[in-house]
């Protein structure tokens, strides 16, 4: 097991009980070693958790562990579980009176492929969880407008250059205290500014709704969606410090994509990666690239019916979302397509430019068109 993976699970430890989630609580800490019953061997990345929380760690590769309790659940049960053993369960209480715990796992007989990629894997969805669960402290809550400069560019058969620019305001009652997908339609909305008006440019056709469906922090979606982690293929591609602090970027890939997972009704293809701080497991980046036979000239998360012929085909794209700030920081969208018979380059950028939290202004819908 490479040195990468003895770290990304032994900085597990823990790091969940963070001040925010226990702010002045009583901290106790278990130490022990897993151990195989059978062999007396070392039980590597075993997964400690207290039970009906998210709280938990896992054994380095020499089956070590530490894990701290909060106070209020030291009446709770620690499970022991690992990829080939039965599972035990022991009181908090016993083992915080232990200065140091042996805990041995019974063999299970039953063959698994790739044990060390699917502990790997269980652990990376648990990072993944941790990202998501921690949204409400690691970025801002609601009501709050976000002030956002959108440029559209698009370079039609390499020679015909066409830009679009406005102003959004960008209005979230809850904002990121509660990131699920039906939470953010209901709501955030917002309202497109131009200094010239034009009725004919819909929010569709500007791609807000597509951009603003990128920010999975906020919706809680694809690869951050606890329910559907599962169906992709994780690896750690890098763990870089980034202004000082650790991060995982965590490569995912859905091999046979759907609605849930890459938000594109018709996407072939579907892959990115996505970074996250280990202090505080804040969302710092997601990028990711897909390609699709056909997008509806709405938005890519609708489906292109049967007797409709105005849409774009043979579409490739890749997008960015950066955050800073407690807030996203650009939104960025890139695709190559076919429409109309002519091929199209088309770029969309959204950035935040401004936060307000006093003196807010209330949007009722997503404004169709501009003022």
């Amino acid at each position: 097991m490479t040195k990468n993976i003895i770290l990304l699970f032994s900085l597990l430890l823990a790091g969940i009980l963070s001040q925010a989630q226990n702010p002045g609580g009583v901290i106790h800490t278990i130490k022990g070693r897993v151990l195989d019953q059978a062999t007396n061997e070392p039980v590597a990345f075993t997964n400690i958790s207290i039970s009906d929380t998210f709280y938990g760690t896992a054994s380095d590769e020499n089956g070590n562990f530490e894990l701290k309790i909060p106070g209020e659940m030291t009446s709770s049960q620690i499970q022991f579980s690992a990829v080939g053993y039965k599972k035990v369960d022991f009181s908090a209480t016993t083992l915080i009176n232990r200065d140091y715990s042996i805990i041995k796992l019974e063999p299970q007989s039953y063959e698994i492929e790739n044990v060390d990629v699917e502990a790997r894997s269980k652990v990376l969805i648990t990072i993944l969880r941790m990202a998501s669960e921690n949204t409400p402290y690691n970025f801002i809550g609601g009501p709050v407008n976000m002030l956002a400069e959108y440029v559209n560019e698009k370079i039609v058969d390499d020679t015909v250059k066409v830009e679009q620019q406005a102003e959004i305001l960008i209005y979230d009652k809850t904002g990121y205290k509660n990131p699920t997908v039906l939470n953010e339609f209901r709501m955030r909305k917002y309202e497109i500014k131009k200094e010239e008006p034009d009725y004919r440019f819909s929010s569709g056709i500007m791609n807000l709704d597509e951009l603003l469906g990128l920010d999975w922090v906020r919706s809680s979606s694809s690869v951050l969606n606890p329910s559907l982690a599962g169906s992709f293929t994780l690896f750690v591609e890098d763990e870089p410090v980034i202004e000082g602090k650790s991060a995982w970027v965590i490569a995912f890939l859905q091999a046979d994509p759907d609605i849930a997972g890459s938000g594109d009704f018709h996407a072939t293809s579907f892959s990115g990666k996505i970074t996250i701080l280990k202090d505080d497991y804040a969302v710092i980046k997601i990028e990711g690239r897909a390609e699709s036979p056909k997008h509806n000239r709405q938005g890519k998360f609708l489906a292109v019916g049967a007797s409709n012929s105005d849409y774009l085909s043979n579409v490739s794209y890749d997008f960015l979302v950066t955050y800073k700030g407690l807030k996203p920081e650009q939104i960025i969208l890139n695709k190559n397509y076919i429409y109309g018979g002519k091929k199209v380059n088309e770029n969309s950028r959204l950035t935040i430019k401004q936060v307000q939290v006093t003196e807010i202004q209330e949007i009722a819908t997503r404004d169709y068109f501009a003022d």
